[in-house]
C-alpha cells in the first residue's frame, strides 16, 4: 500500500471514530455515568478515601 493510500485510509477511519465520538458525547446514558464519576471523585477526595477503600466498602455491604 502507497503511503498516500495509508493516508487516506486512516483518514476516513479518523472521520469515522470522531463521528462515533460526537454521537455517544449526545447520548444521555453516558452523560449521566460520567456525572456519577465525576460526583462519586468528589465524595472521595471529601472523604480521603482510594478507590480500593471504596470497592472494600462496597464488596463488604449485603
Amino acid at each position: 500500500m502507497s503511503k498516500l493510500s495509508e493516508f487516506r485510509a486512516a483518514e476516513r477511519e479518523l472521520a469515522a471514530q470522531l463521528e462515533h465520538l460526537e454521537k455517544l458525547k449526545q447520548d444521555s446514558g453516558l452523560q449521566q455515568e460520567l456525572a456519577f464519576n465525576e460526583e462519586l471523585k468528589a465524595l472521595m477526595d471529601a472523604y480521603a478515601m482510594t478507590p480500593r477503600q471504596v470497592l472494600s466498602i462496597l464488596r463488604s455491604a449485603p
